[in-house]
């Protein structure tokens, strides 16, 4: 009989396995049910908008060198910058 350890340490046997879906098919299963969103986590509440941009290749190294010694992706650097780059020129005005 397989063992199978949960994340949370638990280890589920194939018995406990079929008990509960048993339980699920029969409409007898008390459990709950946890809501799992597929996919990377939300940047905010907001909904997202897709940006795109070109830039000479030496800009786009320039971009990846510096995301990386910062230690966040590209897409992070350049979102940051960006906002950033934003804010400062509408507050300024």
């Amino acid at each position: 009989m397989a063992e199978y350890k949960l994340p949370n340490r638990h280890v589920l046997t194939d018995e406990e396995i079929e008990q509960r879906a048993k339980a699920w098919e029969d409409g007898s299963w008390d459990g709950h049910l946890a809501t799992i969103r597929a996919g990377r986590p939300r940047l905010s509440d907001e909904a997202n908008a897709n940006l795109s941009f070109k830039c000479p290749k030496s800009g786009a190294e320039l971009i990846a060198r510096a995301a990386e010694a910062s230690g966040v992706n590209k897409s992070t650097f350049i979102r940051d910058a960006a906002i950033e780059k934003a804010m400062h020129i509408l507050a300024a005005s």
